[in-house]
């Protein structure tokens, strides 16, 4: 005979797991929504977060693969291996590395294509084709290779270092990430370099030096794996060091490759998209051009999709202070067809930088006699121009190209990265500008050019001298002398960049429009013009500034994710295939088991069930005690198939009965609920509402009541179940399906008000995600003038309220019933956000019809 107390204590013990479960349920739901919402979002993400929600997630589904073996006695005990196995497939997708080629430490550009770009990075690899296959003149050099930094971190213990610091740094504090960086750089510049790389760098170097002699100056250039290339061009992100001597080749190495973990390039590769690990630094060698003029060059306009005139920016002297916009510089606009000069800007230019002892550069004063003239000649723009051309057609795309011209007038060719349009959708302002407001806002500057396009309003922040991120504040335009790429790290706080000086060729016009935000450049006096935290509005695209706010002119576009396409958000994206997606939708499927489970979702899915039918089967397990736990079907003539789990005091029952009325439930909060479901105007047959809304969803039957003004869908198959609700004399859990969208209502109602709450979680589910989430926004309205606290995230809410009277909980439960009933198929006609305060207003004043006037 079996203890009377163990049963007891067993079937305590099952309840406790059960409600682990359960707990663990939402848990689950929560982060699989958040994964979901971060993949479809249209911010950045931080993969280290993306990491640790994974984490969590296995952990809880692990704990859940528990919960529901104990719930059944070890029923699904293959559950186990399913959910180890797609857990051990999530994180060795998350933390798979990039592979590293073994390659010999230097190549020499002569033997390099774009064949080696794994190796040697696109700078490298793009320069050799320019040599090597266009034969166009470049400089001189090698590569150290991408497997020599790989293997100089290996040997050196960086990784480890490394990894200890970056871990969890958010990069948006600005002065975390300063110090953090600092004390990174400092570690490589002191690491020791494996003697095999050193000796490699130094035999490239005599093979240099045996030629040109010991007296040539060198420039050390990044070239990054994943520099350069379609998706991100890491513009001006990391270093390059100029006039080196031979003698200091090694620190100057060092030195490049450390800038990978500059501020500006730690928050540029997390919010393009790129972990540390992605990010190999190969580094390009090459003798310096000792050059009269330099500059860049594009071959179109990469902020109108209509122009594909070539662009080129000048300045005397090396091309620093065009690419860094430190000063003013000469343009031209050069149609494609006539190649004739369209446009042709000469400003005055009073300083150049030029080569000055070594491993430093100056800025001196351009002789007075240059300082008005162009520092191109028209024979060396139409090289430049067939120079672009050339290597357009070489390369197959757009190409932003950086150039030198020696004292001896040959043109040399120094580097080409793709070039990309910025993302160019019609300015709202365009179309539907009110003219009356915007002619209504002083203009407060309408000179420079247009660096990235678009609209943006907020208040002024001028940026003096010293550059401190940390104090810019969020939503701000900033607005500053010059360009920098060490603007950055600051560029999720900004709305519009206005500067002085500066031109579009430039480093910072390349991230800008990267990034999506709109920026004026060489407007000569915006520093001055505009004031300290005053509210005005930028139009880039018309290089126009106004005092104040223009609504009329913002776009209301949606942010672009710079992460697309990138390394990380490819990975995110393939590895959630594996949480996300819900395959297990039909528990009379065959494919409804552990087998069947491909996807943490489903997981969660399979236990949910199998826990609920377990705890179904309570009541045979206890069959010896039915007055004191009973399992039975409620008769309503709502079309749902409910059966109720009593854990005590939950319904009044003869002993022997199948079945019980809704006058028989003694369970407060369900006898609520049901109370609510079944009010004498809610519809079941269908979801009643407004003709007024006049749309019908794909598929579903509407019947036109001309007489009541309702419209009746008749595709509703909320009756499927059955649906499980576990009671005890103050609980209720109540799992449902209505229509496709799940619902899970959790109370406790009784007279100790601290012990009182309502949870309950909505997700919605078959029509398009806008209608969903409208419905899902109708239901979050009515709640929070309930008194709820409600999270909402798509068409996922959770709403909770506590510590109320039981008469003010009852009375929620009962419009919650209510609630359920009048909206749960209403997504097929809620085609207008418009629509959601007039539901709201009409369900609160009892129009669970939706009946028009």
């Amino acid at each position: 005979m079996i203890n009377e107390d163990f049963e007891d204590l067993n079937f305590n013990k099952k309840y406790d797991y059960f409600k682990s479960l359960l707990s663990n349920n939402n848990k689950a739901l929560s982060l699989i929504n958040n994964l979901e919402n971060i993949i479809l979002g249209h911010q950045p993400f931080d993969y280290d977060e993306v990491v640790q929600q994974c984490e969590q997630l296995i952990r809880i589904v692990y704990e859940i693969t528990e919960d529901v073996n104990a719930v059944s006695r070890g029923k699904f005990e293959d559950l186990f291996t399913v959910a180890e196995r797609i857990g051990i497939t999530i994180f060795r997708k998350l933390m798979s590395k990039k592979r590293i080629d073994k390659t010999n430490w230097t190549i020499s550009l002569a033997n390099l294509s774009h064949e080696n770009v794994s190796q040697v990075g696109n700078k490298a690899a793009n320069l050799a084709e320019i040599s090597n296959r266009a034969n166009l003149p470049t400089p001189r050099g090698f590569s150290v290779t991408a497997y020599a930094c790989h293997y100089f971190y290996k040997e050196s213990g960086l990784y480890e270092l490394i990894r200890g610091e970056m871990q969890g740094l958010d990069v948006k504090d600005a002065a975390t990430l300063e110090s953090t960086c600092v004390r990174v750089q400092k570690m490589i510049t002191d690491a020791p370099l494996p003697m095999g790389v050193y000796n490699s760098i130094q035999n490239e170097l005599k093979a240099i030096t045996g030629v040109f002699g010991e007296d040539i100056r060198l420039a050390i250039r990044s070239s990054a794996t994943g520099e350069d290339s379609q998706n991100a061009t890491f513009a001006g992100q990391h270093t390059s060091i100029l006039n080196v001597k031979p003698v200091d080749i090694i620190r100057a190495y060092k030195d490049v490759i450390a800038s990978t973990f500059t501020p500006r390039a730690v928050f540029y590769r997390k919010r393009k998209g790129y972990r540390d690990m992605d990010v190999l630094m190969a580094v390009l060698c090459l003798m310096m051009i000792d050059a009269r003029s330099s500059g860049c060059l594009y071959t179109i306009n990469p902020n109108d999709p209509t122009n594909d005139d070539i662009f080129i920016n000048a300045n005397w002297g090396l091309g620093v202070s065009v690419v860094d916009g430190s000063m003013p510089t000469d343009y031209w606009q050069i149609s494609r067809k006539g190649k004739q000069i369209v446009v042709e800007d000469i400003p005055v230019k009073k300083e150049m930088q030029v080569m000055n002892g070594a491993y430093d550069l100056s800025r001196v004063p351009v002789p007075v006699d240059r300082q008005n003239r162009p520092c191109l000649t028209s024979a060396e723009i139409k090289r430049l121009t067939e120079y672009g051309l050339k290597l357009e057609t070489h390369f197959r795309h757009p190409l932003d190209v950086e150039w030198a011209v020696g004292h001896d007038g040959e043109v040399f060719v120094l580097q080409a990265r793709s070039l990309k349009r910025a993302i160019h959708e019609m300015d709202q302002g365009d179309a539907t500008s009110d003219d009356s407001d915007v002619q209504a806002h002083d203009i407060l500057l309408r000179e420079g050019m247009t660096a990235a396009p678009g609209t943006a309003s907020g208040p002024v922040y001028i940026l003096g001298a010293e550059i401190r991120l940390s104090e810019v504040p969020d939503g701000c335009i900033l607005v500053t002398q010059q360009t920098s790429p060490d603007y950055v790290p600051a560029m999720s706080k900004i709305r519009g960049i206005i500067t002085d000086v500066g031109s579009v060729t430039g480093h910072m016009a390349s991230v800008a429009r990267e990034f999506g935000i709109p920026t004026i450049v060489g407007t000569g006096s915006g520093t001055t013009t505009v004031v300290a935290n005053q509210i005005i509005t930028m139009d880039a695209s018309r290089t126009t500034v106004y005092k104040g706010r223009i609504e009329s002119l913002l776009n209301k576009k949606p942010p672009v994710n710079t992460m697309q396409g990138s390394p990380v958000y490819t990975l995110v994206r393939q590895t959630l295939k594996k949480i996300i997606p819900l395959h297990l939708v039909d528990p009379a499927a065959d494919n409804f088991s552990p087998g069947g489970c491909r996807t943490l979702h489903d997981i969660v899915r399979f236990s949910h069930e199998m826990a609920m039918r377990e705890m179904f089967r309570m009541g045979e397990e206890v069959k010896d005690q039915k007055d004191k736990y009973v399992a039975v079907k409620l008769k309503t003539h709502l079309p749902l198939n409910i059966y109720m789990l009593d854990l005590g005091g939950g319904v009044k029952v003869e002993c022997g009965n199948e079945s019980i009325t809704a006058n028989e439930i003694s369970s407060i909060p369900f006898k609520a609920l049901i109370r609510g479901m079944s009010h004498k105007d809610i519809r079941w047959s269908g979801a009643s509402i407004s003709a007024d809304a006049g749309v019908t969803a794909p598929g579903s039957h509407m019947n036109d009541n001309s007489d009541s003004g309702e419209v009746t869908a008749k595709n509703d198959h909320t009756g499927r179940g059955p649906y499980y609700a576990i009671v005890s004399d103050e609980y209720v859990n109540f799992s449902v399906k209505l229509g496709d969208n799940f619902i899970m209502i959790d109370s406790f109602c009784s007279k100790q008000v601290n012990d009182n709450y309502i949870k309950l979680s909505f997700k919605g589910g078959a029509a398009d995600v806008c209608r969903r989430e409208r419905r899902a926004a109708l239901v979050e309205g009515v709640l929070r003038k309930r008194g709820f606290k409600v999270e909402k995230k798509v068409d996922m809410l959770v709403a909770e309220m506590k510590k109320y009277d039981m008469q003010r909980t009852e009375e929620n439960l009962d419009i919650i019933g209510r609630l359920l009933g009048s909206v749960h198929f209403l997504d097929v006609v809620l085609a207008d956000d418009g629509q959601l305060t007039w539901y709201v207003d009409e369900f609160l004043r009892g129009n669970y019809v939706f009946k028009s006037n």
